[in-house]
């Protein structure tokens, strides 16, 4: 392969000889320390194969052998570079594509994060930018040691970090830590209390005791499950029992939504358009359309980046979309209202009662010249305990 490989890159030539003595034709290279390889002979015709150089030593032998010499094949690089000679400008292109790859090679293309399933991979590649590790920086310029150690310091959810340069890529590889358990404390002494009013449904008294039951009436601070159950004569009489009081307390609540919505509403029409381009060259921001500032616009961007075999380069076209409008009013229709309506109380829904089960609801509007009142009334189902600790004074703690 290696013999191939520089009878190529030098160039060889396949040749005929005819007409003369065969014999004495090769007696005669042979004198003179001419390689021709590859010989055979058809038809009185020999054909044999050899360098460049050699070859314009031939034409003097085949005379004197009685016969000529023809090429019939060229093969090789010098045959391939020849039309080509002349045009400087392309070597002179190529070399400084050569240089040019060999001097951004030492720059980082491209960043990469593996190995981090909750921590988002936005923040770790915006940190090691604010401190110097990002796309157009030479790999001379950065303390990879030292900023992982700094990743580690200031990110509590990574345990171990390796930033490893695979060519002009840098691949950022997290170990992130084992969280800890939540470990409840049972020894903190505390009660369940309603955090509004309400019909009690069921309680589930996990811890503590029962201080309510089922078709009790309570108000917001009442006391739902007591983590101090009292001494009594049937009991220990001489001290009272205490706990950490935790459970659920399912109670039916009311909740009332008001929604207002004006008539007369604001709305942009859009009046024009403006693409502004900006070219990022590994890390060099070019700008390839002048701005200027405006009022009443509204912009939005897309970053397109050059893809080589699924290898981002960084080499992107930032396109700030840059769209005018002026403020108009108009005066909405009622059906329009009751739709904004309804879709305002959906989205207030979905907030403020996620938690909880609705079991039965009242939808009420008022229509007037200004606009809509909606309201919805609800009945719910839920947990509408918390647990607050208990703290004694010293005289509390005589006392028991």
């Amino acid at each position: 392969m290696l013999i191939k490989f520089v009878n190529w890159f030098f160039g060889y030539v396949v040749f005929t000889f005819s007409g003369g003595f065969a014999d004495g034709f090769i007696n005669r290279c042979y004198n003179e320390k001419i390689n021709i390889k590859d010989i055979s002979a058809e038809n009185g015709i020999l054909t044999a194969r050899c360098s460049i150089n050699a070859y314009k030593r031939l034409h003097r032998i085949a005379l004197k052998s009685g016969g000529k010499i023809k090429i019939i094949k060229k093969r090789g690089l010098p045959f391939i570079l020849h039309p080509l000679r002349g045009r400087w400008g392309l070597f002179c292109g190529m070399l400084f594509f050569v240089l040019f790859v060999s001097f951004m090679g030492g720059f980082i293309w491209n960043i990469t994060v593996i190995g981090n399933n909750t921590l988002e991979t936005s923040k770790i590649v915006d940190y090691l930018a604010q401190n110097g590790f990002k796309t157009g920086v030479r790999w001379s310029e950065t303390d990879k040691e030292n900023l992982e150690f700094a990743v580690m310091a200031d990110f509590d959810d990574v345990a171990w970090i390796s930033i490893n340069r695979l060519g002009c890529l840098a691949q950022v590889e997290i170990r992130e830590t084992t969280p800890k358990p939540n470990i409840e404390n049972n020894n903190t002494i505390t009660n369940v209390t309603a955090d509004k009013d309400g019909v009690i449904v069921k309680v589930t008294a996990l811890g503590g005791w029962p201080a309510v039951k089922a078709g009790d009436a309570v108000t917001k601070g009442d006391l739902l499950i007591s983590g101090v159950y009292e001494a009594d004569e049937y009991s220990n009489p001489q001290k009272n029992h205490f706990a950490r009081a935790h459970g659920t307390v399912i109670a039916k609540t009311d909740y009332k939504i008001t929604i207002n919505i004006p008539r007369e509403q604001s709305e942009k029409v859009y009046t024009g358009e403006k693409e502004y381009k900006t070219l990022y060259f590994f890390g060099v921001k070019i700008p390839l359309s002048i701005k200027k500032e405006e009022e009443n616009t509204v912009s939005e961007y897309q970053k397109k980046y050059l893809v080589i075999n699924d290898f981002r380069l960084p080499i992107c076209i930032y396109t700030e979309i840059r769209r005018s409008y002026t403020d108009t009013k108009r005066s909405v229709s009622d059906e329009e209202l009751r739709s904004a309506a309804k879709e305002e109380l959906a989205r207030r829904e979905k907030e403020e009662l996620s938690d909880c089960e609705i079991i039965g609801k009242t939808e009420n509007e008022k229509i007037t010249d200004s606009g809509i009142a909606y309201t919805a009334e609800y009945s719910l189902l839920e947990d509408i305990g918390s647990e607050h600790e208990i703290i004694f004074s010293d005289s509390d703690d005589d006392n028991s």
